[in-house]
């Protein structure tokens, strides 16, 4: 299935996103701004990644590609999607950084926070975001995510141990 947003589609993870994956999962300047810890992928690492990510029941997990080549450019997804109380724990990587800056990252945020309520169900959307990564967070606060907390120096980003925000959208908060 895929879903089509102009420019770009989403679809599910394929064996030839390894090596787009390999490059930006690498990238500290990438990961800098991710809450997970990403570097030091192997390419057997990320093939099995790949292959995780496409079986997983419990995630909606997306590539985002650009239509023109299907070159991977990032990825989009809920995790720990829980159907009795209607919750998925929202993330994006944009790993290609000549997609940064572009409306990109905002137009998928939109599109899976409007699959999640429409498509999955979904009554509330959460998400940790890094206190150092300020784009990312205004950009959450503009589609209607609130703050809930925050977990205390809980990542370690170049040396330093940064906050991590929590934040969250109900579905009656969002609008398409």
């Amino acid at each position: 299935m895929h879903h089509d947003l102009g420019e770009i589609l989403l679809r599910k993870p394929e064996p030839h996103d390894v090596e787009a994956l390999y490059a930006w999962k690498n990238d500290p300047e990438v990961g800098n701004l991710l809450v997970g810890f990403t570097t030091g992928y192997t390419r057997a690492d990320l093939s099995k990644w790949v292959d995780f990510h496409r079986a997983a029941a419990d995630e909606a997990f997306f590539m985002i590609v650009r239509k023109v080549d299907d070159r991977a450019i990032g990825h989009v997804a809920f995790y720990q999607l829980n159907h009795r109380l209607g919750t998925g724990d929202f993330a994006i990587l944009l790993g290609d950084k000549a997609a940064w800056g572009k409306g990109i990252g905002r137009a998928c945020t939109r599109y899976l926070c409007a699959y999640g309520f429409e498509q999955l169900n979904l009554r509330r959307i959460t998400l940790g975001v890094l206190a150092t990564n300020d784009r990312a967070h205004k950009l959450y606060q503009s589609l209607g995510f609130v703050e809930e907390g925050r977990l205390r120096k809980a990542q370690l980003k170049q040396g330093a141990f940064v906050d991590v925000i929590l934040m969250s959208l109900f579905r009656e908060e969002f609008t398409p």
